[in-house]
């Protein structure tokens, strides 16, 4: 009995854990030298690159915009308010689990030029209204709605 409520508990305690390691991080950009570089630490609100575990905003008004040149890791969820950009090179990669259900995974009121691949996990709203949203020759993925390909931009 009481090796059944340690474990109960053990496994409480670590479900716990994962449900408050979710973090959110803010772009900040400006990082001397690699002022729109995503995968530089100081050009985010908690010092470090995003991670599957992290809520993305990308703010409006901000003096420069995050551009990814390869795979980061995957992020859980991206907000972009109204006037922010991103950009995703040729090549490169943004993959969002969406898992948390936050911001439905990925809601945009910027703009997004993607000219590698946009992964969207868990199955979101993707209306007409999103994709307006994203931009260039890239592609938009999600292997979670069934389909390998979404939308190609050109």
């Amino acid at each position: 009995m009481k090796a059944t409520t340690i474990s109960i508990l053990a496994i409480f305690l670590g479900l716990s854990l994962n449900l408050n390691a979710q973090t959110t991080a803010i772009w900040q950009g400006g990082k001397s030298g690699r002022t729109t570089d995503w995968n530089c630490p100081a050009n985010w609100s908690e010092g470090r690159v995003p991670d599957e575990f992290t809520q993305v905003v990308i703010p409006a008004g901000a003096n420069s915009y995050p551009v990814i040149h390869y795979a980061p890791a995957p992020i859980d969820a991206l907000l972009m308010e109204a006037g922010a950009r991103l950009t995703i090179t040729d090549g490169a990669r943004l993959a969002i689990l969406g898992e948390t259900g936050i911001f439905d995974g990925i809601t945009i009121f910027g703009q997004i030029e993607n000219n590698g691949t946009l992964e969207i996990g868990e199955a979101l709203n993707r209306g007409v209204a999103f994709l307006k949203q994203v931009q260039g020759n890239g592609i938009i993925v999600s292997p979670s709605a069934g389909t390998d390909t979404l939308a190609r931009r050109r």
